[in-house]
């Protein structure tokens, strides 16, 4: 059976705060657990920015990269913290 996908091109959302209600460090990182089912990310000017969940195919490019890495550079220990 053959499965035809079509990619979606999917955007962040980049919300931006009013002063009144911007997070210092431990408010953002207690937002991000509350909603730990979405990739938030806060730029260096106060944006919050909710990352786009990735797809399948990112996912097999990204186990791809993982074990070429692995091949290279795993087998020669190097980077290892032994």
């Amino acid at each position: 059976m053959t499965v035809a996908t079509k990619p979606v091109e999917t955007n962040p959302i980049v919300l931006k705060m009013p002063p009144a209600l911007d997070m210092d460090d431990d408010q953002f990182f207690e937002f991000c657990q509350i909603n730990r089912d979405l990739r938030i990310e806060r730029t260096s000017e106060g944006e919050i920015i909710v990352m786009p969940p990735t797809g399948s195919g990112t996912g097999g490019r990204n186990f791809s990269l993982n074990g070429q890495w692995r091949v290279r550079f795993g087998a020669k220990g190097v980077g290892s913290r032994e």
